[in-house]
């Protein structure tokens, strides 16, 4: 997954994953850590992970406390997921 965000998007991008706090230290220990470094790949967890989590990766993981990162809380996927319960509720007795 990691090498297909790089090799597509290039240099300079942000991602936001469940468990960005861990995969970012095993990612600069494998194969792909010297071009995650090099490419400038920053990892980030989603607001919902972000509170869930200890202190100290709110501070270094959210994406409120990452330069560039801007407004994004790192939900997207959560949020289409909340719109298709909606759906569901209305389709669940169709036949």
């Amino acid at each position: 997954m990691v090498d297909h965000l790089l090799m597509t998007y290039g240099s300079d991008i942000g991602a936001a994953y469940n468990i960005g706090c861990a995969l970012q230290p095993t990612l600069m220990n494998s194969s792909l850590g010297p071009c995650a470094r090099d490419l400038n790949l920053c990892l980030m967890v989603g607001s919902f992970h972000g509170h869930a989590h200890n202190r100290q990766c709110q501070l270094t993981w959210h994406p409120l406390h990452i330069s560039g990162m801007g407004h994004s809380e790192g939900e997207g996927c959560e949020h289409i997921f909340s719109s298709l319960n909606d759906q569901a509720r209305q389709t669940c007795y169709a036949t």
